[in-house]
């Protein structure tokens, strides 16, 4: 996984809208579920990231017995 920014975009758009619908919308914990949103999509984009690599790792390893 590259360190490029648009790969956490979704979880950026999320937290954003938590924070208008909080500062617009009467009562404020409404945009909570927002915030919890973008937690969670953070949370699978960090394990997609962790999984690809621990994949690159195990594919360098094969390579590495067959030669």
């Amino acid at each position: 996984m590259s360190g490029d920014w648009r790969v956490w975009r979704p979880a950026i758009w999320l937290a954003m809208l938590g924070v208008a619908v909080m500062l617009l919308v009467n009562p404020p914990y409404i945009g909570v579920l927002f915030i919890g949103g973008a937690i969670g999509v953070a949370i699978r984009i960090r394990q997609r990231g962790r999984r690809a690599t621990a994949a690159a790792g195990k594919d360098r390893k094969r390579r590495r017995r067959r030669s």
